[in-house]
This record gives structure tokens, C-alpha cells and sequence, in this order.
């Protein structure tokens, strides 16, 4: 989901369970923030009004309508307290027993001065599913990858036995000179030495990569290793991870970058975009 670069996201400890929020800026003379966002994703228990009981309990409902995304349908509920203080909008998708989505509540007057915010949130929330991401297919050497729509290919490189594509995120932040903060992903396809492993391919890219980068995790991964890895320069720090595998003669690196402070919004894409690598045999049908 795509939120406004002036709101404010945090994640709460909720029981055994978090949750996290959106706030939109402080307004009025308490300067307390306008309108709260929860993310919602839970287990649906029954039916989807069912689920969102808690949400609209006590409240007068004046609209709803039928939602559908990529994999997923549901219901937005307009809503607003009884005494016409306070106004709601929450948003359910049911994927098989579990709920997702958005619940939006404030003050009727900040409500409706951050009611175009909301309604943006509400309509980019979607489920990252990789079975619907766009196929990246190399079949030059051997490989493909699913990419999400939302990652575009940026620059292409090949010869001498390599071939280098990237793909650049959509924005994960926004640093005070109002620059947008994206993620990058680099698949590298390289001729490696005959008979050579995992582990050869592993040493001999780490030892190009130099001293900048530290590294800070190494563990299996499929046939090959994932690493997690720190960079730093006078002026940032980044994080990344870097997935390696050997198959039939090609070493195959995917290389996920992206400024330290954003890194936690991207790390979990990173795997499932990994988990989709297939290389050699592994393209064909089965």
C-alpha cells in the first residue's frame, strides 16, 4: 500500500501479537494526529461482516461497497460514531480464512480534510502474492524470476559470459530534501569454472566485493547461500542481501540494496522474490 510521505508509521506490541499504524500529521489545538490508519491481517474466524463487527460496533454505517484486488475480494464500510464526532472507513479482504485491510478513524473535521489521503491508502492496499507477479524469463542463460508490476527494469547489461539486469522498487520513504527512497534488485548470470560449487562461487564474489561491504549473516539457502550485508559511507548506510547459486555451469547472484532506515520494509520482499528463482532444468514443465 502507498501511504503520504508527511504521515507518521509505527508498530505496536498488541498482546502476543503487533500491529502497526499510520498517523496522519498533528492538526488543531491539542496537535494530536488527525486520522489513524490500522492495518489489519488476522485469521477470519467466519464471514467477513462477521470480522468486521469489532471495527463498526456502535457505529452508524451510511455506504458500503464491494472491493476487489488480484486474489482477493471484500468490503469497504463508510461509518460514522452517533454523535457525528467521529468517522470511519474500513476496508476487509478475505483471502481463504484470513482477513486483510485498513480500518481509518478521526475526528469528523480532520477526517474530512485527509479524506483524499485515505481513500488513495484504501485503494493501492493489495496482497503480495508472488504467484502474480510478471515472469522475467532468460532462457539465453537459463533462468527466470517473478518481479512485482511495481518493480521496473531499469538497466541491462551482457557479454563476456555475464548477463546483469535491474529492477528498481517503488518508494519505501522519503529523505527531507523530498528524494523518494527505493529499493534495487540485480540478477547477475555469470560462466563460472568447470565442477565449481556454491561455496567457490560464494568466496570468489565475496572476495570482489571488498572490505566495504560486512558481512553480517551467511546461511543456506536451496543449493546455494544468502547472505545479509552491511555498506557504509560518509554519507549512508545500506543493508542488502545477496542470494547465490550454481546450476549447470552459471553462477546466479540476486543482489537486494536499500538505505539502512528502509531496509526493514523491503527484507521480506527480498525472499519472495528469491523463492522464485529457477535455473536450468528447473524451467522446464514438470
Amino acid at each position: 500500500m502507498r501511504y503520504p510521505a508527511s504521515w507518521k508509521t509505527e508498530q505496536v506490541k498488541h498482546g502476543e501479537g503487533w500491529h502497526r499504524y499510520f498517523t496522519a500529521p498533528p492538526a488543531g489545538p491539542e496537535q494530536k494526529p488527525a486520522v489513524s490508519v490500522l492495518l489489519i491481517a488476522s485469521p477470519l474466524g467466519s464471514t467477513l461482516d462477521a470480522f468486521a463487527q469489532p471495527y463498526l460496533a456502535g457505529l452508524t454505517i451510511s455506504e458500503t461497497r464491494d472491493e476487489e484486488r488480484p486474489g482477493a475480494r471484500g468490503r469497504t464500510w463508510s461509518a460514522i460514531s452517533p454523535d457525528g464526532k467521529t468517522r470511519h472507513r474500513l476496508l476487509l479482504l478475505q483471502e481463504e480464512n484470513r482477513g486483510y485491510g485498513l480500518h481509518a478513524q478521526g475526528g469528523a473535521e480532520g477526517f474530512e480534510a485527509q479524506e483524499p489521503a485515505i481513500a488513495e491508502m484504501m485503494q493501492s492496499f493489495s496482497l503480495e502474492r508472488w504467484a502474480l507477479y510478471t515472469e522475467e524469463r532468460n532462457d539465453d542463460y537459463r533462468y527466470s524470476l517473478r518481479v512485482p508490476p511495481t518493480w521496473k527494469s531499469t538497466r541491462t547489461f551482457s557479454g563476456g559470459g555475464t548477463f546483469l539486469k535491474q529492477f528498481t522498487s517503488p518508494a519505501f520513504g522519503m529523505d527531507k530534501g523530498g528524494q523518494t527512497v527505493h529499493a534495487s534488485l540485480t540478477i547477475t548470470a555469470e560462466n563460472v569454472p568447470a565442477a565449481s560449487t556454491a561455496d567457490a562461487f560464494h568466496q570468489a564474489t565475496q572476495a570482489k566485493l571488498g572490505e566495504n561491504f560486512q558481512l553480517l549473516s551467511h546461511t543456506p539457502w536451496k543449493d546455494g547461500y544468502v547472505d545479509l550485508l552491511r555498506t557504509e559511507t560518509p554519507m549512508a548506510e545500506s543493508r542488502g542481501k545477496r542470494f547465490y547459486r550454481v546450476v549447470e555451469g552459471r553462477g546466479y547472484t540476486l543482489a537486494f540494496e536499500a538505505r539502512a532506515d528502509v531496509y526493514p520494509r523491503v527484507s521480506r520482499w527480498c525472499d519472495m522474490i528469491a523463492a522464485t528463482l529457477s535455473a536450468g532444468a528447473e524451467m522446464e514443465p514438470k
